[in-house]
């Protein structure tokens, strides 16, 4: 099953690449850091899965370059993109953060949780809360990851 995960932080990104490799060792997951980066593998090579961070980086980190701008919600963008774009593929989205945005532009996990299932059905599979100091995480995403190979489409 060809899975990319889309994520920033170094430790959830290693976390999330361990768990797949234990309990799905026909995973082939791939790393990438940022919008940019994640968004142009996934227009040259359509994975059947995508395990997505909500806040992303513009361009991935490198030392002394440009990483561009953070997007508080890059992963909700990159969604949008998906589809304008029909790309055929499942998304589950796996985040530390409870809010996403400032001001009037804030929303709650679960606000964007709802948002990507109205706006993005047959693409949004669900999402997940990640804590680092937890392992109901590697539940949650696991029983998502077991729907989505139900269905057939990994």
């Amino acid at each position: 099953m060809l899975t990319y995960v889309i994520e920033d932080s170094p430790a959830k990104a290693s976390a999330i690449l361990h768990f797949l490799g234990a309990r799905y060792p026909d995973c082939l997951a791939h790393l990438y850091a940022s919008f940019q980066s994640g968004l142009k593998q996934v227009e040259s090579l359509t994975p059947q899965l995508i395990i997505l961070d909500m806040t992303l980086p513009t361009f991935d980190r490198v030392p002394n370059g440009r990483e561009g701008r953070s997007r508080p919600l890059g992963g909700y963008d990159l969604l949008r993109k998906l589809r304008h774009r029909m790309i055929n593929c499942k998304v589950i989205v796996v985040t530390q953060l409870e809010t996403f945005g400032e001001g009037e532009d804030k929303i709650s996990f679960a606000e964007i949780t709802s948002v990507c299932e109205r706006e993005f059905p047959g693409l949004f599979v669900g999402s997940v809360y990640f804590d680092q100091g937890s392992t109901n995480w590697q539940g949650q995403l696991g029983s998502l990851i077991d729907e989505v190979r139900k269905e057939g489409t990994c």
